[in-house]
């Protein structure tokens, strides 16, 4: 086996384009011959940096062209089709063809574990810090010392708080006590059966950006990352948009469930919501007077 197929999978990525330049990168440190000339041959193309162009954004892939880079990727059956339809869902210009590309990707990752949340199990996010003592305990053992436990967290809590968190989450089955005393989680990942009509999932939500505000003038900037993006979209810039987000926090998913060296609890919010009414329902309001 290649030392390619073993540090390099197809499914780990999300975007082609990465997955190309990571492709190259490993290639050249690898294979001295390697270069962007001897890619090209192998697809049987004149242009030399046919492969450049692509990683950087500046060429798209045909389905035959794609055909032909799966070739020269020597990748298996299995691994072309996930390729193929990732090109595909990154080159889709509509959200509807996004959406089925995706549906396929999603289809042939084997993803994280995920322990679904039945409408009695809605305490979980009755509060912000039981999620986050969740993940807490599974990776250091506490001993029980629940005014430790509370002092970690940022903002800290009560120790009773910390126990009753504990408490609940035996309760509802997502983790479990070993006979070492340590805990385990039962599933890696948790989904909730109805989101958006559920109050408990609104108020943690506002509870962890309550959390993001006190993190922008508390922790150093070194150790948390707080960014945004203003700007005008259509309706149909928008389903592309919620597309792509769902599709990285699949990544995210999978990226965190491979990690075996975690040692901080962290909190990711993503949000995408309108600060201006549709332009189209302004036209009707205009009378061209101030």
């Amino acid at each position: 086996m290649s030392i390619f197929k073993i540090m390099l999978s197809v499914f780990d990525f999300i975007d082609y384009r990465r997955f190309l330049a990571e492709y190259y990168q490993n290639k050249k440190k690898t294979a001295r011959y390697f270069s962007y000339r001897y890619f090209s041959q192998k697809l049987g193309i004149n242009s030399p940096s046919f492969l450049k162009h692509v990683i950087d954004g500046q060429r798209n892939l045909t389905p035959t062209m794609t055909e032909r880079f799966a070739k020269a990727l020597g990748l298996s059956p299995r691994e072309k089709k996930f390729f193929y339809n990732l090109v595909l869902f990154n080159q889709a210009t509509t959200s509807v063809e996004k959406q089925e590309y995706y549906s396929v990707l999603r289809a042939m990752i084997s993803g994280v574990r995920e322990s679904v949340l039945k409408a009695d199990q809605y305490d979980f996010y009755s509060n912000w810090y039981t999620p986050v003592i969740r993940e807490l305990i599974c990776l250091y053992d506490f001993k029980d010392n629940y005014n430790l436990m509370a002092s970690v967290l940022k903002p800290r809590i009560e120790a009773t708080q910390a126990k009753a968190a504990v408490n609940l989450l035996l309760k509802l089955k997502l983790v479990e006590r070993l006979e070492n005393g340590r805990f385990k989680q039962t599933s890696s990942a948790i989904v909730v059966d109805d989101p958006v009509s559920s109050l408990a999932i609104k108020n943690f939500t506002r509870n962890m950006i309550d959390q993001s505000k006190i993190a922008l003038d508390t922790i150093d900037r070194n150790n948390r990352h707080i960014s945004g993006i203003t700007m005008g979209i259509s309706p149909e810039a928008y389903e592309l948009l919620t597309t792509e987000i769902e599709a990285f926090k699949d990544r995210v998913k999978f990226i965190v469930n491979n990690d075996n060296k975690s040692s901080r609890i962290y909190q990711m919010n993503i949000s995408l919501f309108p600060v201006s009414e549709d332009l189209h329902s302004v036209k009707s309001r205009d009378t061209g007077t101030a």
